[in-house]
């Protein structure tokens, strides 16, 4: 088996935090629907003080560390966002005291503010037994997006595969929930310039709410490549260790074999709302990393940003 387990970013909203964060990043792998994991856990992400920042992060411990030790599970994947990052950090930690690696761990922005992790979190390092890291993190500099936070999570062992990127997204954005309006800070007035100023911040960032969900879709088509590569490498190493696993099947849509074979004839996929590149490599080919030939076959429709497609988009797949 292997498993997942998520915790998510910030917030100061209860009753609708469920529908606000729907379509996260984190919530989204845990709602397998990216990569079809065995067995998915997933929690809201702390209130505003952080306090309950460490009662979070033992929940997640308990349920990972219970499975482990079933005997069942043969692979552990954690992602987190924002704090659910820092959070998530200190898991697999706590996991490598008792020797249980983590395969990947996706960190979506993550940042530390709170001292309820027992310590100096801002140094938590990665823990030598995290195989693979995929980090994305807003531009700070370019986005002035929360200014007032810093990021954690980047000491690693050189052991570790450290995939980190940089994206114009604000801190919500990175974690798949981008700002739908741009209004003053405390009300419901649209800011007459247009940008998102993040509550609590003394100024505005320098990105619009269109700027903020087209970078978001970058960073869920970049993690997503990813994700699906070490969800293969995972897969295959299981496979060879001969622990009676089939071998990586990719996700297919409703009513599709895993893959589509070539038929001799030009192949057409008419993008919808949710296709990313890598979605439909791994579609077509069963495997994510070979979403550059359906980007250069299809130059003249996609542009020079293979983050950028639209639905209705009809792509020749080679």
């Amino acid at each position: 088996m292997i498993i997942y387990a998520g915790i998510d970013g910030t917030s100061t909203e209860t009753d609708t935090y469920e529908r606000t964060y729907y379509n996260s990043f984190v919530n989204r792998l845990h709602r397998n629907e990216l990569l079809p994991f065995d067995d998915t856990w997933y929690l809201r992400g702390p209130y505003l003080s952080g306090f309950d920042t460490d009662k979070r992060a033992r929940a997640c411990h308990t349920w990972v560390r219970d499975y482990w030790k079933s005997g069942k599970v043969k692979a552990i994947f954690l992602g987190g966002h924002s704090r659910g990052g820092a959070a998530v950090i200190e898991v697999a930690s706590w996991l490598a005291e008792e020797q249980i690696p983590v395969e990947c761990l996706v960190l979506y922005d993550a940042v530390d503010r709170t001292n309820t992790l027992g310590g100096d979190v801002w140094n938590t390092p990665i823990a030598p037994t995290v195989k693979r890291v995929i980090y994305p993190q807003r531009d700070v500099l370019l986005t002035c997006s929360r200014l007032s936070f810093g990021n954690c999570g980047f000491r690693h062992q050189e052991s570790t595969t450290f995939l980190h990127q940089k994206f114009f997204a604000t801190h919500s954005g990175i974690g798949g929930v981008p700002w739908p309006k741009a209004v003053l800070p405390g009300t419901e007035l649209p800011n007459p310039t247009g940008l998102i100023w993040e509550p609590g911040e003394i100024k505005s960032s320098h990105v619009t709410p269109a700027r903020d969900a087209a970078g978001s879709q970058q960073v869920w088509s970049w993690s997503s490549g990813h994700l699906a590569f070490a969800y293969k490498l995972c897969k295959d190493r299981l496979a060879r260790e001969g622990n009676g696993q089939p071998g990586f099947q990719v996700p297919a849509q409703p009513g599709t074999p895993a893959h589509l074979p070539p038929t001799g004839k030009p192949r057409i996929h008419v993008v919808v709302a949710g296709d990313w590149l890598s979605k439909i490599a791994l579609k077509y080919y069963g495997d994510a990393m070979k979403y550059p030939v359906i980007h250069r076959a299809n130059l003249a429709v996609i542009g020079p940003d293979p983050n950028l497609i639209k639905p209705g988009q009809r792509l020749v797949i080679p």
